[in-house]
């Protein structure tokens, strides 16, 4: 009788320590739902977090730019092979080249820019391989083309003026990134004003520009940081 009660006790026990069809299913249904809400929110910090860090670069090479400045005077400009990052980094006020988080990745081994040197107090580039490919800063004598199209020579800052004809812009370039991406930095740099409403419209207005996207929803930003 006592072997008869012990035995059916360990049967309750066992049943007791399981779970039924239906829990195992109410639990992977909170599962799938907790999965459904939170990762789309952890996609979209780890996006804003790299157009922070894209947004923080920009301000440190605009520092950068202005130590140059003041210390050698005229920004020299760049051409296919050369990229002012480069001289930056040659001039002692960089540590490392533009790298970004969003756009299009440096190759490995990176590709080689030309080489500066200073001759008498003037900046030149020489050899290298064309950085169009290149997530890069550029210098570019100013143009009057549409600033969404212009590639960085030419920007309205106030929404409708040209720079000044003959001014050495300094820009960065951003290669390949996502529309959403562009939208971001515009907002996060120009403010809403100076934005598009979507991430389907080229933006000709502010600090940063692009063409509209292609069909991929990719784009070329550029980023104003100076001129002289």
């Amino acid at each position: 009788m006592n072997n008869s009660v012990s035995r059916a006790a360990r049967r309750t026990r066992a049943d007791r320590s399981g779970f039924s069809l239906i829990e195992m299913i109410g639990v992977l249904a909170i599962i799938a739902i907790l999965v459904a809400v939170v990762l789309p929110k952890v996609f979209s910090t780890i996006a804003s977090s790299r157009v922070t860090h894209a947004a923080g670069s920009i301000t440190t090479i605009r520092t950068a730019i202005t130590d140059f400045a003041g210390k050698f005077g005229t920004i020299p400009t760049t051409s296919a092979s050369s990229r002012l990052d480069d001289l930056l980094l040659t001039a002692g006020l960089l540590d490392s080249r533009f790298v970004l988080k969003i756009g299009t990745p440096p190759s490995d081994p990176p590709i080689t820019g030309a080489g500066w040197s200073n001759s008498g107090g003037s900046w030149t580039a020489s050899g290298g391989s064309s950085q169009d490919s290149q997530t890069r800063i550029v210098c570019q004598i100013s143009n009057t083309t549409t600033p969404s199209t212009a590639n960085g020579s030419n920007f309205h800052l106030d929404g409708s003026t040209d720079l000044p004809a003959g001014a050495r812009v300094v820009a960065a370039v951003i290669q390949n990134c996502t529309a959403a991406e562009a939208l971001e930095l515009s907002i996060r740099i120009d403010g809403e004003p100076l934005s598009e409403a979507d991430a389907t419209s080229a933006d000709a207005d502010g600090r940063v520009v692009y063409a509209a996207p292609n069909g991929a929803g990719i784009t070329d930003a550029y980023v104003y940081i100076v001129h002289q």
